[in-house]
């Protein structure tokens, strides 16, 4: 396909997860906090950086997922971040800045593994991803962590095409696992998709006590978290953070 010749694609050969290894790596603790943003290719700028630290030394979170996150000159604010592993994992560059999904924890990756859309977006003709995580728990047993950002402006069956890919992740582990991300699910029948992905990878939604995530004009909520094997705590969304079109969003879990 002529996709091949714009800018911003990047050939499957150089399409790989890069990572960042802590120098003393540890379980992840019994109390897991998470923050999952869609950071809308923002996090070089100085008012997210701001954001971001307020996040990090208010919430401490120990997995953060991050949607639409930017790698300028193959570095980041989280290269800097002494206390996080990461895994990033790119579907598109442009001007040498890659741009993607990315799993950071304080906790080594024991292993990654990473997934392509066959479908793209319309104009653009860039795919979607999915980046999976495993890490070590303070309970002796594993938590994966899937990071996703859906396919949007194209027909149902491309949609459900991400979602048959993402079912068969889920369901080939029986470790504890957290799953979110921006699922696009603008509509009802995305949304009915997603509920049906749940239920059948036997996940949990994490409800929220009000529809500060929920991006407007839409009439549903596009970022989700969907866990199994913990045990819920809270859930928050930072709804006074402007520096993305979407909200970070913070939720705790115990490990059983």
């Amino acid at each position: 396909m002529y996709r091949e010749y714009l800018p911003w694609h990047i050939e499957e050969s150089e399409r790989c997860v890069m990572t960042k290894s802590i120098e003393f790596s540890k379980p992840l603790a019994d109390t897991i906090r998470l923050l999952n943003w869609n950071v809308h290719k923002n996090n070089h700028v100085l008012a997210w950086l701001d954001d971001f630290s307020y996040l990090l030394n208010h919430y401490d979170p120990s997995i953060i997922l991050f949607q639409e996150y930017q790698k300028m000159n193959h570095s980041s604010i989280l290269d800097k971040r002494d206390a996080y592993s990461y895994g990033f994992f790119p579907n598109f560059m442009w001007k040498q800045n890659l741009y993607g999904l990315i799993n950071a924890a304080k906790s080594n990756i024991l292993e990654y593994n990473s997934y392509t859309t066959d479908g793209v977006e319309p104009i653009i003709k860039t795919p979607k991803v999915t980046l999976q995580t495993k890490y070590a728990l303070s309970n002796g047993h594993f938590l994966r962590a899937i990071n996703v950002h859906m396919i949007n402006f194209v027909k149902i069956k491309k949609f459900m095409k991400q979602i048959e890919q993402i079912e068969e992740i889920s369901l080939s582990h029986n470790d504890a696992m957290i799953l979110c991300g921006d699922f696009n699910t603008w509509n009802k029948k995305r949304m009915h998709i997603v509920e049906k992905l749940i239920k059948n990878c036997g996940l949990t939604a994490v409800e929220f006590d009000d529809n500060k995530h929920q991006k407007s004009p839409f009439p549903f909520p596009l970022d989700h978290i969907f866990y199994r094997g913990l045990e819920f705590r809270i859930s928050e969304v930072i709804h006074q953070i402007e520096t993305s079109d979407h909200k970070p969003m913070i939720i705790e879990f115990y490990t059983k």
